[in-house]
């Protein structure tokens, strides 16, 4: 075996697919409700979902949201004394203390009205769950190939480590100060909702009042996921329209304010969590394909001018292609007049030569510098006023 094939079995994202499926292995044995059989049919689907064309391209990628979505469901089963035994009531506010003068969440808290507590219920209870799936599909439709597979391996991830230090570091909320103040807390007691209890009397239903009940981290205040989620999903907004600056701070600092407001956060939860999304984010930026300012939707990076829904779906196995001019790769792989050509033809044309003479099964993941190795600009070998001279030209891949 080759040193070369050695280092794609070995490389970062093979290595994270791996500690993925254990963490997902650890969570299915860990939950005991649903029952065994019901959970090794969800083992058994999720595995074979990696298998099958088009489908594998979105869930591999989204391995580590999964993982994240079953260890915050799993960490209720642990038993107390495999948890650990100190839970932090005062150190939260305390430190907000220190370092900002005041306990800013009680502050903004006691200025309440049914207008406000809409404003903070929208971002924390609608927003935070739908806007990274809903970004992650427009992300696909106007991002570079291979931009969706990043930003949901990095999401994943942070969230699965800002859930580990949720379990591992416990933290009382500052819905906990507000009715037991400073005394010890125990894993007996359950979760509030805090402000929500508000909006179940708006809307005149018992929904946050039963669910946070049975949360299954009710001391997971540090680090803030609706902090990390909105700032992350924000930062990747602004890589892809930078023009976008004034909103992606604007949304982060609502759901900043909306948690705080609602008594589920502290300002150092808040800040904590987007230093995780920063992290994540400036790790993830290194294999993120560049962003052509001239290509507005995903076929543009494929050569493909003509939009359509029949392209957009076959375009899914061609993730890994970006950044080839329509003009390049006619007359570098087909020799066909780009004046004239069908698209369409053309996207299957690829699919055709993808199926027979693809090396690896899953290009992304065993070259993940490719991403951005993919494209090369001339602008060294042609003049500011050249037409070449920021034009994005095919490297043909390794064989």
């Amino acid at each position: 075996m080759s040193i070369q094939r050695l280092r794609q079995w070995f490389s970062i994202r093979n290595i994270g697919y791996v500690l993925i499926a254990v963490v997902l292995l650890i969570d299915l044995i860990i939950i005991q409700s649903p029952p065994w059989y019901v959970r090794l049919i969800l083992g058994i689907l999720l595995a074979a979902s990696t298998m099958i064309p088009y489908i594998k391209r979105f869930t591999i990628p989204a391995m580590p949201v999964f993982g994240y979505l079953l260890s915050f469901y799993a960490v209720q089963f642990v038993a107390t004394e495999h948890r650990p035994q100190h839970i932090f009531v005062n150190i939260l506010p305390t430190l907000e203390r220190i370092l900002y003068g005041a306990n800013l969440s009680e502050i903004i808290s006691n200025h309440q009205h049914p207008v406000l507590d809409v404003l903070a219920w929208f971002p924390y209870g609608i927003v935070h769950f739908s806007l990274p799936f809903i970004f992650a599909a427009v992300l696909f439709v106007f991002g570079p190939p291979g931009s969706l597979d990043v930003f949901g391996l990095a999401f994943g991830w942070m969230n699965v480590l800002a859930v580990l230090t949720q379990f591992l570091f416990p933290n009382a909320a500052p819905w906990y100060e507000m009715t037991y103040g400073s005394a010890p807390a125990d894993y007996s007691i359950h979760g509030e909702a805090g402000g929500l209890e508000r909006i179940d009397k708006i809307l005149g239903l018992d929904l946050y009042g039963s669910s946070f009940g049975h949360s299954p981290l009710v001391f997971g205040a540090f680090p803030s996921l609706h902090s990390a989620d909105a700032t992350f999903t924000m930062l990747f907004l602004f890589y892809l329209k930078r023009n976008m600056w004034p909103l992606c701070i604007m949304h982060v600092m609502w759901m900043w304010w909306a948690t705080m407001y609602l008594t589920h956060h502290y300002l150092i939860d808040l800040v904590g969590g987007s230093m995780f999304a920063f992290s994540a984010f400036f790790i993830a930026k290194r294999y993120l394909p560049a962003v052509h300012p001239n290509y507005r939707t995903r076929l543009a990076y494929l050569g493909i001018t003509k939009f359509s829904f029949g392209t957009l779906v076959r375009s899914i196995e061609h993730r890994d292609r970006t950044g080839h001019s329509k003009s390049n790769y006619n007359k570098e792989e087909h020799g066909l007049s780009h004046q004239h050509d069908d698209e369409e033809a053309l996207l299957m044309k690829r699919d055709d030569d993808y199926a027979r003479g693809e090396e690896d099964e899953y290009p992304l993941q065993s070259r993940p510098v490719s991403l951005v190795s993919g494209f090369s600009t001339s602008s060294s070998s042609a003049g500011p006023s050249s037409p070449r001279s920021n034009s994005l030209e095919l490297v043909p891949p390794t064989k």
